[in-house]
């Protein structure tokens, strides 16, 4: 009702209005058609609990053709029933369409209380004729003349039909008169000792107590409502009262709430609740009179709002206008722009006809300004630029959407582009509404196609589906395996698979995704078993090789190279057997090992090549760094004194070149050519002689070092 309540607010100028019914802004309800055809007031009501009074109505006209339904699905229908409809179809206040219930009614034949068949016209004809006689039909019996011919047995049941026709009537005074009236005729009736006259006396005695019964709870129900009401209207006095003594005058749509639901609130119990209703105005009055003023006020305080408006605005442009190519302080100028704008949001509301220029103005500012930061600002140019770009991307892939086969895999990439769409920051509002439009145009217009093809999804989704039953099966198969490499790579792959099937139906998804990743989680808690042991076997492996380690160090200290070498072999198997160790120590381990099996060899070697250098450097007690850096130097050594010879050689060959050439006081330029290769060739053999006495030096040093 909610919903239905402010679409009638933006088509109609009534608080409520539907085909039926209008609501007034004082709260009061009219049906359109009244018994006269003109609008008739129904009563005062509230306007959040006008949907509530319609439903009422509707239901009274539901009820009343029920009871229509039911007097004529009697084959025999009483006049009298009939003529009480009639008169309550009259007098009904409600929904529906009355004047054809009552059609039906005149419509339908009955007989009257001698069993004559005559329809409803008949009828008043025939009750005319009485009332012109002077006679008056309170006074006719139950039976047509009351004649001693008359058969006893069918005056006593046309009676008792009478009785319980009437027993099921809610006009409680009109039926209680009625039946005594009935109980009269019954006491007047012809005199018989008829068993079954005795049986009917007991279902006219059961139809009058049904009725009683019925009467007494619906006179306390009666009562007990009237209780309600009174608490009701006693709790609404009490809460305008405490508005009015708060001064709360600001609160118009409670009282106007207020206001309906006292006056809809039905009667009260006999000699209580006086002087309420006038209370309730004097408290209507007080609070009007102060709306007035509050009104007043409020038309000056948006006045005053307007002002302080335009004077933010007026410094907002201010700001825009000292934009240009040489503005540099853009962080001093963000900080302003954007303190005017909070300011301009906290300020209230303006009057009412002159908030769209205001609106206008402040759209222009605001639009000016981020024209020219995007102009004259390269930093934000670049940011607005990238969002723009990532927006745009968002809005072709949602139109791409539009074409695509698998619509139930569009479906939730609409919604992940959503959420993709909020994490990118926002950009100036007419950027931000141009692409947003376009954005929402595309996801409008899919869903639109979504709702059109709901059974193709459907169909998509299954097949989606069973491919994922597929790889459940799959993987189930695979989860036992002892092979733990090949597992892993072929559950790997099941997933990448399972990711690039589209979705199925989501009372179906939570399912299948438990039993796909069941039957991984049950190959990965033994994989992971799996490694745990061999993490403990590796952790031996290690403890094994570092013992072997050890023995291999010793070795490179053996007094016999050639020996230690033979021993080492062994020691080598053995390394190599004891399998791996954790991948944390692989490297450290693997490094020490070829360290250790260097030096024996390096001694191996050292001791089968014959250099007294290499085998006082194989029998020296020296780390194996220590050893390393000697071994370097010793290699530079010898590349130097290799070259050294080379150019000693050269000198002398030069110098036996020299010994071709005469002197003369001329000059030889080629003697001179030769005078200078040979001074060249000894200063470079200089530097190597020199480099080589360096590098011995430092190779002493290093045992002196180490000893």
């Amino acid at each position: 009702m909610e919903s239905t309540m402010e679409e009638q607010k933006e088509t109609s100028h009534y608080l409520y209005e539907d085909e039926h019914v209008f609501l007034t802004e004082e709260n009061e309800l009219f049906l359109k058609k009244g018994s006269q055809g003109d609008p008739e007031k129904v009563c005062d009501v509230a306007e959040e609990e006008v949907g509530q009074k319609v439903e009422e109505l509707r239901n009274t006209f539901q009820e009343l053709q029920a009871k229509v339904d039911e007097v004529l699905e009697d084959d025999d229908p009483a006049s009298e029933a009939i003529a009480g409809l009639r008169a309550e179809l009259d007098e009904a206040v409600c929904i529906g369409d009355v004047s054809q219930l009552m059609r039906r009614l005149e419509e339908q034949p009955v007989k009257n209380s001698a069993g004559a068949e005559e329809s409803g016209e008949t009828e008043e004809r025939e009750t005319g004729k009485a009332l012109t006689a002077g006679e008056s039909p309170e006074e006719e019996p139950a039976g047509e003349d009351a004649d001693e011919t008359e058969d006893p047995v069918a005056y006593y049941r046309a009676i008792v039909r009478k009785a319980r026709d009437l027993a099921k009537q809610t006009d409680w005074p009109y039926v209680s008169m009625e039946l005594d009236k009935l109980s009269h005729d019954w006491s007047e009736g012809p005199d018989t000792d008829s068993e079954e006259v005795k049986k009917l006396f007991g279902k006219f005695n059961d139809a009058v107590n049904d009725f009683e019964k019925r009467k007494e709870e619906h006179y306390e129900e009666l009562n007990k409502r009237k209780e309600e009401n009174l608490e009701t209207k006693k709790k609404l006095l009490e809460e305008f009262e405490g508005i009015v003594s708060n001064e709360t005058w600001t609160a118009t749509r409670r009282v106007n709430q207020m206001k309906g639901q006292w006056n809809s609130i039905g009667p009260l119990p006999s000699g209580k609740g006086e002087g309420l209703d006038e209370r309730f105005e004097e408290l209507l009055k007080v609070f009007n009179d102060h709306k007035v003023d509050r009104l007043v006020q409020e038309r000056q305080k948006r006045e005053d709002n307007l002002m302080i408006k335009l004077t933010v605005l007026e410094k907002m442009e201010r700001v825009t206008k000292a934009i240009d190519h040489e503005t540099e302080n853009w962080d001093e100028i963000d900080e302003k722009f954007d303190a005017l704008t909070r300011q301009w949001k906290k300020i209230g509301r303006v009057p009412k006809e002159k908030a769209d220029d205001a609106w206008d103005r402040y759209k222009s500012v605001q639009d000016d300004f981020y024209d020219l930061k995007y102009r004259y600002n390269p930093e934000h140019q670049s940011k607005v630029d990238k969002f723009s770009t990532k927006k745009e991307r968002i809005c072709k892939e949602a139109e791409a959407l539009l074409e695509a086969d698998d619509l139930a895999t569009a479906a939730r990439k609409i919604n992940k582009l959503h959420r993709r769409w909020k994490k990118i920051g926002n950009l100036p509002q007419r950027a931000e509404d141009k692409l947003w439009s376009r954005f929402k145009a595309a996801t409008d217009a899919f869903n639109e196609l979504k709702a059109k093809n709901q059974d193709k999804i459907k169909k998509q989704e299954e097949e989606h589906y069973r491919q994922k039953l597929d790889l459940i099966d799959q993987a189930h198969a695979i989860k036992d395996t002892d092979d733990f490499d090949k597992g892993h790579s072929k559950m790997q792959s099941l997933m990448d698979q399972w990711k690039k099937i589209g979705p199925v139906a989501r009372k179906k998804s939570n399912k299948i995704w438990k039993q796909f990743k069941g039957a991984m989680d049950e190959f990965y808690d033994r994989r992971r078993e799996h490694f745990k042991e061999v993490k403990e076997q590796r952790k031996e492996n290690l403890e094994k090789k570092k013992e072997i380690l050890d023995k291999l160090h010793e070795l490179g200290r053996h007094d016999d190279p050639i020996k230690a070498v033979d021993i080492a072999k062994g020691l080598q198997e053995e390394f190599k057997n004891a399998g791996y160790v954790p991948i944390k120590h692989k490297n450290k381990m693997w490094k020490k090992y070829r360290e250790a099996c260097d030096v024996i060899y390096d001694r191996f070697r050292a001791a089968k090549s014959g250099d007294k250098f290499d085998q006082e450097l194989a029998k020296a007690d020296l780390d194996t760094d220590d050893r390393h850096q000697i071994q370097k130097l010793r290699k530079e050594f010898k590349k130097v004194e290799k070259e050294a010879r080379a150019l000693k050689e050269e000198v002398l060959n030069f110098k036996e070149k020299k010994t071709y050439f005469n002197t003369s006081s001329g000059g030889n330029s080629l003697l001179d050519q030769v005078e200078e290769k040979i001074q060249k060739a000894e200063a470079k053999l200089n530097k190597k002689e020199q480099r080589m006495d360096a590098l011995t030096q430092e190779m002493d040093d290093i045992r002196a070092e180490a000893e």
